[in-house]
């Protein structure tokens, strides 16, 4: 029988509250479930963990992989969507299918109010770049150096507004900026974008989910959820896979055409250079891969202001537990993550309907 629950039962306010609700829901389905727990704290001394469950057969010729908070702060939906498919859907699969969900890849960064992770990783990045680092753009260095994040808090607001806007005309426009620092780079650990040097703990988590969980099937597809991108909650399927090609084909039939490719948006680069999770092929060979990534809309990032720049300051050069690092915390979380009832029942209605399509056109 369907659960009745209103939708927003299955969103949390903390990293506890999450597991706990997680962990219930595997447990009505008597789900395996396995837990990693990272060796640092929530800023409360809670235990931040990686819980990694699976609903089917270990021998399931086509499994689904659910990914939430690679970004961290934004995982709170991606949790809600995981548990609430569970407690809905979780006895009911297809003959020969299992899904794999790895509820918080970035538990840190969902505790403290960050997109990044404890060593200011952008894990989505790092899994991507593992293999071959990415060339950042040489105008990066000069934005860095420009914008001085560690001397955020000794700024005087109408100078630096005015400084500001000099500096993006002289390179050519805001968009010339986003496009640099969006780009990333492996050679600024305390900057903007940082993909890291070398596997964090999250990706050696996911590497190992993926050797023990997913090796054997035929054909694995792998869910991505995020937040901040698009109309206020709404979703957005993407296929970094170029147009043309068979990965990119599939999923936009599993969608009837209804996908974004990336690139058509400065916030939303292509990756062309390193596909992301074609990195997966290596560690499964002879399983076809078809990834897509879930993005929810949620403000006009132009409104926000400084909180981008002042969250990554408290948290990389201030003290984030400060008065004020927490009320930009604070702010950077509402950005990431609404928790107001429309967008809540949005981003479950949407996302349940993405988890059960992929699951119907990875059984075709």
């Amino acid at each position: 029988m369907r659960n009745t629950t209103i939708p927003m039962h299955y969103f949390s306010k903390t990293v506890s509250e999450a597991d706990d609700k997680f962990q219930a829901a595997c447990q009505a389905h008597s789900a395996d479930c396995r837990k990693f727990t990272n060796k640092l704290a929530g800023p409360n001394g809670e235990a931040l963990n990686i819980s990694v469950a699976r609903i089917g057969p270990a021998a399931a010729s086509r499994r689904l992989l659910g990914l939430s908070a690679t970004h961290g702060i934004e995982g709170y939906a991606g949790a809600a969507i995981q548990t609430g498919w569970l407690a809905e859907h979780g006895s009911r699969l297809a003959p020969d299918t299992a899904i794999v969900m790895l509820h918080f890849l970035n538990p840190w960064g969902v505790a403290w109010n960050r997109r990044e992770n404890e060593n200011n990783v952008d894990i989505f990045r790092n899994l991507n770049y593992q293999r071959q680092p990415c060339e950042p753009d040489a105008l990066f260095d000069i934005i860095d150096d420009t914008m001085d994040l560690a001397n955020w808090h000794r700024r005087e607001p109408g100078k630096f507004a005015q400084e500001k806007a000099q500096f993006i005309a002289q390179i050519g426009g805001i968009e010339r900026l986003i496009s640099a620092v969006r780009r990333g780079q492996h050679h600024r650990p305390k900057s903007m974008t940082y993909h890291g040097n070398g596997p964090e703990w999250s990706a050696e988590v996911l590497f190992e989910v993926v050797d023990s969980q997913l090796t054997g099937a035929t054909h694995v597809a792998v869910i991505d959820i995020h937040t901040g991108f698009g109309e206020y909650g709404q979703p957005l399927v993407m296929s970094y896979d170029p147009p043309g090609s068979e990965k990119h084909d599939r999923v936009s039939a599993w969608f009837d055409g209804d996908i974004y490719t990336p690139g058509q948006d400065v916030d939303i680069q292509s990756h062309l250079g390193s596909l992301p999770f074609a990195w997966m092929e290596g560690r499964l060979p002879g399983t076809k891969v078809t990834a897509e990534i879930l993005e929810f809309g949620t403000f006009d990032p132009t409104t926000i202001g400084e909180t981008f720049n002042a969250n990554h300051h408290f948290h990389v050069f201030g003290d984030p537990l400060s008065p004020q690092g927490l009320e930009w915390g604070r702010k950077y979380r509402r950005y990431c993550y609404p928790e107001e009832d429309d967008w809540m029942k949005l981003v479950w209605q949407h996302g349940e309907a993405v988890v059960s399509r992929t699951l119907a056109g990875l059984t075709r």
